[in-house]
């Protein structure tokens, strides 16, 4: 498990993204053939594999395939919404920050509700966060953080060409997609 915090609201998920640990040190966080899923903006690495842009996301094998994704993506989302159900104070966290004292402690203040909310999920059980999920919905997020817009990740960190472990790890997902979708 990882997690980040501690950028301007106005920064880039795939940004924010390089900042944390998984991104930083990925063989700390994935063993084998372990990865994580993203969206278009994020960098195609072996360990990090995001959906195709256009004009690959148009061909019907690609499109197949960012749709499956996109149907566990959702699941990443409603982490959140469960953490921000739980802990109402994270919606938006509505506090004044004018100085790193005060940016700081708004951090803590994001730790200490993740921290607590692993815990209630150890002593509870995964289903009770479930109850959660529900009092948070998608409009909900848009109000807290805006609706979210995939962009063209300008102004993103950047993958020096295609990385061809990740393309390769990609096409042989698409194809092991195909291949169960055909049986």
């Amino acid at each position: 498990m990882d997690y980040s915090h501690g950028l301007t609201g106005s920064a880039h998920d795939a940004w924010a993204f390089e900042n944390t640990g998984a991104a930083k040190y990925p063989d700390w966080f994935f063993k084998g053939e372990e990865f994580a899923w993203g969206d278009s903006a994020y960098p195609l690495t072996s360990r990090t594999i995001p959906v195709h842009k256009k004009p690959a996301s148009l061909l019907p094998q690609n499109a197949a395939f960012d749709h499956a994704v996109a149907n566990l993506r959702v699941q990443s989302e409603h982490c959140m919404g469960v953490l921000k159900g739980r802990f109402q104070c994270l919606r938006g966290l509505r506090v004044t920050i004018n100085s790193n004292r005060q940016h700081i402690a708004a951090c803590q203040w994001m730790t200490i509700a993740i921290i607590l909310h692993n815990i209630v999920i150890e002593v509870e059980g995964e289903k009770e966060g479930e109850y959660f999920r529900a009092g948070h919905s998608q409009a909900e997020e848009e109000e807290d953080c805006g609706a979210q817009n995939e962009g063209d990740g300008e102004g993103l960190p950047q993958q020096g060409g295609l990385n061809q472990d990740g393309e390769s790890k990609r096409q042989r997902l698409i194809e092991e997609l195909l291949a169960f979708k055909n049986q």
